[in-house]
């Protein structure tokens, strides 16, 4: 595989999930907070001030419902906007043509599409919900493509390790959101017990409040989120399970390389197994320290698998 073509591969992995992770972010955050029981939390400036806080804007002096949605959705200046990450995507997947299927890129392309020629004025006004539920529609058709039409070797490898490593950021960066908005929440007065609603919108932020209903069966509190969405093995929305990603597809990558030679498989292991026998005990007092910490290893290790493998 070229390093060129390995680059467009991972880089387009990377901004389709990116994209995800804001389009459901803003959904679920600025729709549950329409029936939120605490008045802090149906504030209409606190909720577009965690959007601004998960997507990294904090540029704005003035926050306005607007200008807001618009530098999330549709502003093609700002990089990290759901319409410049689609746009990423397609030219990284146009780059990488020959070593895609047609039906991956055809679903690429009409996503491309179908974002770029959405109504600014109807999204800005009435249409933020259904634009960010066809931004998850398509992505689950793209990422349907990925599995079901690409053979499984080295370059679908190198597109789920890409997909794996923004999921893993993305859900550090929506999980340090909300524990920023409960903090808020609790310098407001409210109570720790008035926090289920924060909790329980933090799952639906990752789509796992349904698994975490089924798996601990009961209203969710702070120990059991935090745990679920950070060290279960089997949610497909934690940090766990995206590490786990990170390592299988990597070792897909450098399946002909010896162990011992491997630097960046050693420290992708090293984070994954810290994960998988980390208790919630031994966190639950520096949950910031620990969040931002992984952070920074993961993108320490993306960096090195750039330098190894996509440098051309």
């Amino acid at each position: 595989m070229l390093s060129r073509v390995a680059n467009n591969l991972y880089w387009m992995g990377r901004y389709i999930e990116r994209a995800d992770h804001l389009a459901r972010y803003s959904k679920a955050n600025y729709f549950s907070s329409l029936d939120a029981p605490i008045v802090k939390a149906y504030d209409r400036s606190f909720v577009l001030e965690s959007m601004l806080f998960m997507a990294g804007i904090f540029d704005m002096e003035e926050v306005n419902e607007r200008d807001v949605l618009f530098r999330i959705g549709m502003d093609t200046q700002n990089s990290n906007s759901i319409i410049s990450n689609i746009t990423l995507a397609r030219e990284n997947a146009r780059g990488a043509r020959n070593a895609i299927s047609t039906d991956l890129w055809e679903a690429i392309n009409t996503y491309y599409h179908l974002v770029n020629n959405y109504p600014q004025e109807i999204y800005l006004t009435t249409g933020l919900y259904d634009f960010n539920q066809m931004i998850l529609d398509q992505t689950s058709i793209v990422s349907s493509k990925i599995y079901g039409t690409l053979l499984h070797d080295g370059e679908w490898a190198m597109i789920l390790i890409g997909m794996h490593i923004e999921r893993a950021i993305q859900i550090i960066r929506i999980i340090n959101s909300k524990l920023n908005d409960i903090y808020k929440i609790e310098q407001a007065g409210h109570p720790i017990t008035e926090m289920s609603f924060e909790w329980t919108n933090l799952l639906r932020c990752l789509e796992s409040f349904d698994m975490n209903r089924k798996f601990y069966r009961t209203i969710p509190a702070r120990e059991q989120v935090l745990e679920f969405l950070m060290l279960n093995q089997n949610c497909p929305r934690s940090i766990s399970y995206s590490l786990k990603g990170i390592r299988r597809y990597e070792e897909k990558i450098s399946q002909n390389e010896s162990s011992e030679s491997n630097a960046i498989s050693f420290k992708i292991r090293k984070l994954y197994e810290q994960y998988r026998y980390l208790s919630f005990d031994e966190y639950k007092d520096d949950i910031y320290g620990l969040l931002n910490s992984t952070q920074a290893k993961i993108i320490e290790i993306a960096s090195e698998l750039e330098k190894k493998y996509l440098s051309f």
